[in-house]
């Protein structure tokens, strides 16, 4: 082993110049780390905002159905006219047109909170 005892500072340099480099890595990985935690808690966010609005809109069609059958019924009976049956027709194809949609949201949601939790596709 030999040792340079006049080295002029170059060993010194050297080893400052290795902790930057040191340091440099530990915080482009907290970096990294926290970007990370913050792509997770968004996924998260947006899959539950979505998923809330999913189930508001299982009741809507739910609602829109009996209403649809109440306004048929009233129809049948003569109480009202046939224009409040497509009325609520209408009202229920369009909030079985959001659910669906929302269906795809929701999945899309779902797989984005996978992907940011670091999943991925498995090739068989």
């Amino acid at each position: 082993m030999s040792w340079s005892l006049f080295d002029s500072g170059r060993v010194r340099s050297q080893i400052e110049l290795e902790n930057a480099l040191r340091d440099e890595s530990v915080l482009a990985y907290r970096q990294t780390v926290l970007t990370a935690l913050l792509e997770v808690e968004d996924a998260m966010i947006a899959a539950a905002k979505e998923q809330e609005r999913h189930r508001a809109l299982v009741e809507a069609v739910a609602a829109n159905r009996k209403a649809v059958d109440l306004s048929t019924t009233l129809y049948s009976a003569g109480e009202a006219d046939f224009l409040n049956v497509l009325a609520a027709q209408r009202s229920l194809y369009s909030a079985e047109d959001a659910l669906v949609q929302s269906t795809g949201t929701t999945s899309t949601q779902l797989i984005a909170l996978y992907k940011a939790l670091g999943g991925g596709w498995e090739a068989r």
